[in-house]
């Protein structure tokens, strides 16, 4: 972005892919932080893990033509193989494997069928986990994630926090997503890397009855939650229903970021996949997400907005929690301005009360 003026990914969680687009055996070639990495799953069907992508001993990328050996990766050029801990445990023509060179192993979970790896710049172990969204295991109630709620939305010129300021932005959704008028924020939780912000809706207002507000304007909420800057969850609850859509986004490179989004909603009694009102809502919310596209990929990061109306103390206090996820590379002089873990709270101009569908 024009004038970001950040140096560093941002330290977090970020998702790679989902683990049902995994399968046992199967090594794909990834490229996210700037760096060339694989992520596999062993043939035993275990965990995925990410790893470096270039053999130490050429260098040889082994998301290219490399394979699964049991639960271990086979360079593609002398048939190395390497563990999921980044050793080397096979040289095929040494009586023993090496131990001068090794893979990066990135800390890698699976959580509610999402795939997520630890990126820090300073190459730091997680200082905290991240909880997963209720709705994606229980699926008894709401339906599978994959492949009904799951979309690749590709290589965006998009920075995390962009997406991490609509907690922030209660005005747009009338010009961005169409509604008949603007949120009003309800209620504002903040601890540590964790972000919780409510907005009360008036779904349909200003309008006729439409699918989903058949009876006409309704009251409904919008739950945000931050965790970190790389993975963010919108509920919807209107009318009794609740969507639940995991937006994810995972630097590439200094300028791009790769966009994820997964959705699920209420099981509609004897379906199997969505169907009626559960699969509109779904389509739905996977074409909102990209109605900011456009904004967030051509903008420019203004320093010291000009603010109106009662935007400012939601907006300083995103940019406030965005802040402790920039360190500033291991010795350097300066700092990103991280802030210490405590519970911050930020006082809205008249709260609205939240109206629970």
């Amino acid at each position: 972005m024009k004038d970001w003026p950040f140096e560093v990914h941002p330290t977090g969680w970020y998702q790679v892919d989902w683990s049902a687009a995994l399968a046992p055996g199967q090594i794909k070639a990834l490229k996210y932080f700037s760096e060339e990495l694989i992520l596999y799953r062993g043939e035993d069907g275990g965990r995925a893990q990410v790893l470096s992508a270039y053999c130490p001993h050429l260098g040889a990328h082994l998301g290219h033509g490399g394979k699964v050996c049991g639960s271990e990766v086979q360079c593609p050029w002398h048939g190395w193989r390497w563990g999921a801990d980044g050793c080397n445990t096979h040289i095929p023509y040494a009586e023993r494997p090496t131990q001068r060179g090794r893979l990066t192993a990135w800390e890698t979970r699976e959580i509610d069928g999402v795939v997520i790896v630890w990126y820090d710049a300073n190459g730091d172990p997680p200082s905290w986990e991240w909880k997963g969204v209720p709705e994606f295991r229980d699926e008894q109630a709401y339906y599978p994630i994959f492949p009904y709620g799951a979309e690749r939305h590709g290589q965006r010129r998009i920075m995390p926090q962009s997406v991490l300021e609509n907690f922030a932005d209660t005005e747009h959704f009338p010009y961005v997503h169409g509604a008949g008028e603007p949120g009003t924020h309800a209620s504002w939780e903040e601890d540590g890397h964790y972000l919780n912000v409510k907005f009360a809706m008036n779904f349909g207002a200003n309008g006729p009855p439409t699918w989903l507000t058949p009876n006409g304007p309704v009251a409904g909420v919008i739950e945000s939650e931050a965790f970190g800057l790389g993975l963010g969850i919108a509920r919807f609850l209107v009318e009794g229903r609740t969507v639940a859509q995991l937006v994810a986004t995972t630097p590439i490179d200094e300028e791009h970021s790769e966009m994820f989004s997964t959705i699920t909603t209420n099981r509609i009694p004897g379906t199997t996949e969505p169907e009626g009102v559960a699969a509109k809502w779904i389509a739905l919310q996977q074409e909102q997400i990209t109605h900011d596209f456009h904004i967030w990929e051509n903008q420019r990061y203004v320093d010291k907005p000009l603010y109106a109306g009662s935007e400012e103390r939601p907006f300083v206090g995103v940019r406030r929690f965005a802040l402790q996820f920039y360190p500033a590379k291991r010795g350097d002089a300066a700092t990103a301005g991280r802030r210490p873990e405590k519970v911050v709270e930020v006082t809205l101009d008249e709260p609205a009360e939240v109206v629970t569908p």
